[in-house]
């Protein structure tokens, strides 16, 4: 990682190329002589600060040869896809029907049948008429299977009903392949297989066994990507443009650092099986130098992101992190609005409705200049057409008012001193977001339904019907019992009705 850099970085065969001169400050035109010292100093901390050394930037790539390269598959590959053992040639009479059929059990994720495998079969006869290789004839029946639509969707065909149930179990190749999908957003392995083509994968003991190994594997890693982005919203982050004049301190290496960090806090608790009540209130996180200057934390440096147990109260769980500060701001401001609006959907299931049409929206250009952002959203309250919504979703927003829009601490908004306090509706009251995160994490069942009804939603990949909320409320009630740890709920999920059967669509 670190060859080739300059000497700076203490790496191997260090570059000979000449450092770039550091650049110069130069103050926004106009500004008031505190505006520029502020700035200056934070120009000269990024100055010092050293580049994560993955972060490459490519400006010319150059090829040149000759090279000698290894011609022809690998041995691994190879002995993959000539399953009859023949590496060298020198293939018999069955050779191409094993190869074919081993393949297309991988590719279709099921039991392969005669049927098939013989069009196949067909197509490299076909070729080897034509006098094509045996290599180049099969090479045309793997074409084939990459094309055929056993590989290309995930098929789930009507079974025979279990009972009184409104539906039908999936096949165990089939459970199977929801359970790779969900996990790893990928195609089962040879042991997840293995399982299915024993027809024990249903086995309480063996699917237990199976979804703790994946939540283990790196590709598990999908879970956090895909899910985790699409819960949290900081898939928005790649498109989020802060201002430069009110937030200089935001740049590219902040942003990945923000999702760096939402991403190893996610998986450290899906890989090291944590209670999810930890996305509230975790008492630690991934930091490197840059995201650790940003918090205000001192102690830690370099461009690596390392676990880091946090003593200050004002950071822990996902809401205190910067990613989803940003991503629940707007690119001038913070938004009391959007972030009780996020808290509502996210943690506690529980999203407003959306404003009705003609809904008088905050003036803008007022905002900060004549009363504090706080005060100029309770005079938005006094409308009555937004008073019903806006009561529950400001006080969660106020409780947040001492991150700015990209997540740094404040005290002040302006020339105005921040007041973090809220009141719900329930009467329950709090003291910034300390506060918050304690009534938040007293009202765990709602957290454990709302992650519940997300992570489900995500597993069968549709939308959830009335139906399926007697579930989601089952699978939540009995997480305590567990101590709300990630697999149990995982396995609650994995093992519920909805993703074990399919529904019946010949039946009323």
């Amino acid at each position: 990682m670190y060859e080739g850099l300059p000497p700076s970085y203490a790496g191997p065969s260090p570059s000979l190329r000449p450092e770039p001169p550091p650049r110069e400050f130069k103050p926004p035109k106009d500004a008031p002589p505190e505006k520029i010292e502020e700035l200056r100093k934070k120009f000269e901390a990024r100055k010092v600060e050293k580049a994560p050394a993955n972060e490459a930037r490519v400006s010319r790539l150059e090829v040149v040869g000759p090279f000698d390269a290894a011609q022809g598959p690998s041995a691994e590959s190879a002995q993959r896809v000539y399953a009859c053992g023949h590496l060298k040639g020198s293939h018999s009479k069955g050779c191409a029907r094993t190869i074919l059929t081993r393949l297309a059990h991988r590719a279709f994720r099921r039991p392969v049948t005669r049927s098939d495998v013989d069009p196949m079969l067909r197509l490299v006869s076909a070729a080897r008429t034509r006098g094509d290789s045996f290599e180049q004839a099969l090479s045309l029946a793997l074409q084939a299977i990459l094309v055929s639509p056993d590989f290309l969707f995930r098929i789930e065909r009507d079974g025979k009903a279990a009972g009184a149930l409104p539906g039908a179990p999936v096949t165990e190749h089939e459970l199977a392949s929801r359970l790779s999908y969900f996990l790893w957003a990928s195609m089962p392995d040879d042991e997840l297989l293995r399982c299915a083509d024993q027809g024990n994968l249903r086995r309480p003991a063996v699917l237990a066994g199976q979804v703790r190994r994946m939540l283990k594997d790196e590709k598990a890693g999908s879970l956090v990507e895909a899910f985790g982005g699409q819960w949290l919203q900081v898939r928005a982050l790649e498109s989020i443009s802060p201002d430069r004049e009110r937030f200089p301190a935001f740049d590219n290496n902040l942003r990945l650092s923000m999702r760096r960090e939402t991403d190893l806090f996610f998986e450290s608790i899906v890989r090291e099986d944590r209670s999810i009540l930890d996305f509230i209130d975790g008492k630690y996180s991934f930091l490197n130098e840059r995201l650790a200057r940003h918090y205000g934390m001192t102690g830690v440096t370099g461009p690596e992101f390392r676990r880091v147990d946090l003593g200050d109260a004002r950071r822990g769980g996902v809401l205190t992190q910067a990613s989803v500060l940003t991503v629940s701001s707007y690119p001038t401001r913070t938004s009391t609005v959007l972030r009780g609006k996020w808290v509502l959907e996210n943690l506690l299931g529980a999203p407003p409705p959306d404003p009705p049409a003609g809904t008088p929206r905050l003036d803008e250009t007022t905002v900060g200049a004549s009363a504090s952002l706080r005060q100029q959203m309770e005079a938005h309250r006094t409308n009555q057409t937004c008073a019903s919504c806006h009561a529950r979703m400001d006080p969660i927003g106020f409780g947040l008012e001492n991150y700015d829009g990209i997540g740094a601490w404040r005290t002040v908004d302006g020339k105005f001193a921040i007041d973090a306090s809220g009141a719900l509706p329930d009467g329950r009251s709090f003291e910034g977001p300390a506060g918050l995160k304690t009534i938040l994490s007293a009202d765990r069942g709602a957290f454990a339904e709302c992650l519940t009804e997300k992570l489900l939603t995500y597993a069968l990949g549709r939308g959830l019907e009335r139906y399926d909320k007697r579930t989601v409320r089952s699978i939540a009630g009995r997480l305590a019992a567990s101590d709300y740890r990630f697999s149990a709920l995982v396995l609650e999920i994995v093992n519920s009705l909805p993703f074990q059967m399919r529904k019946d669509h010949g039946r009323s």
